[in-house]
């Protein structure tokens, strides 16, 4: 079988166990049955064989390469994904990402119908490695070059988690006991080292994203109490796609829609803002209005 028949088979695998928490083996074969003849309309020499012994081996790779451990509970008489804070749902969307195996892009009966963003994310090819050495707690090296800068510098850091942003991703790590965030487009030599991370780092992603909008999270300053004004169609936007989970919905009246939030003043706020600038009015707080105008007025000093 081909590379691309395995890696199929590993995420339907365990695409499968997510959905489904006990899942036995016939069940496991039907599904991977139903799913490989995708994979046979892009090419039609791929043969299906499955069974027992293919599906230890495949346990095997499948903890071996990705790092996600799957057993057998006889009492529920079905294989099951043990779960962990890195579990197989962010596998997933990895491999999604960075196209490993696409069913839509694989069948060319779809293509006509089904039009995929063309912009994929560069250095994705790091996200498996990466997800690995979460898992394992290894540390890794990498070189790294900042916006702005020339020169490559040489990074060894303990990972603790990527995060997806306006379709491109992050690695935030503990680089010596501060953590950091780094743009996987600007990584290279993305090296799994044999070095643990010892002890527990003091990290919670959730408690240092609350207050921020993308991936920018200050130093210094506190959280603003920001309220907007929208038409009735840019609030139906929002309400179906939230800027924040902070995002509250204060006044609805025939002509306006305030929306209150309470987020870091960072440049990627910001510039969500400016993009849909027509439909929304900044009301509070004073000192993001000024930052809005000054922007606006050196766009206009260009024109």
């Amino acid at each position: 079988m081909s590379k691309q028949g395995y890696i199929a088979r590993y995420f339907n695998i365990v695409r499968k166990l997510s959905q489904q928490k006990y899942c036995s083996y016939e069940e496991l074969e039907s599904f991977l049955e139903r799913e490989f003849e995708m994979l046979q309309m892009q090419d039609d020499t791929l043969e299906f064989n499955f069974s027992k012994r293919t599906l230890q081996r495949d346990i095997r790779e499948i903890r071996n390469i990705l790092g996600i451990d799957i057993m057998y509970s006889r009492s529920q008489r079905g294989y099951y994904i043990i779960q962990d804070d890195y579990s197989s749902d962010l596998f997933l969307k990895t491999l999604e990402e960075i196209n490993s195996f696409s069913a839509l892009k694989l069948t060319n009966s779809l293509e006509s119908i089904v039009y995929l963003e063309k912009r994929n994310p560069k250095r994705a090819e790091f996200l498996p490695d990466i997800v690995q050495a979460i898992q394992r707690k290894n540390k890794i090296e990498f070189r790294y070059l900042k916006f702005g800068e020339e020169k490559e510098t040489l990074r060894k850091v303990s990972p603790l988690a990527i995060r997806e942003f306006d379709n491109r991703w992050y690695l935030i790590a503990d680089d010596k006991e501060v953590v950091k965030t780094f743009g996987l487009e600007r990584m290279n030599n993305v090296t799994i080292l044999k070095e643990k991370i010892e002890g527990a780092i003091n990290f919670d992603y959730n408690d240092k994203y609350k207050y921020s909008y993308g991936i920018i999270v200050p130093t210094s300053g506190k959280p603003e109490k920001i309220v907007l004004s929208v038409n009735k169609k840019q609030a139906a936007y929002l309400a179906s796609l939230p800027l924040h989970d902070s995002q509250e919905l204060i006044v609805v009246n025939d002509d306006e829609v305030l929306v209150k939030l309470e987020l870091f003043l960072t440049e990627d706020f910001i510039s969500e803002l400016l993009s849909m600038s027509r439909f929304v009015t900044v009301l509070e707080p004073k000192k993001l209005q000024d930052k809005i105008k000054i922007i606006l007025n050196d766009i206009l000093d260009k024109y």
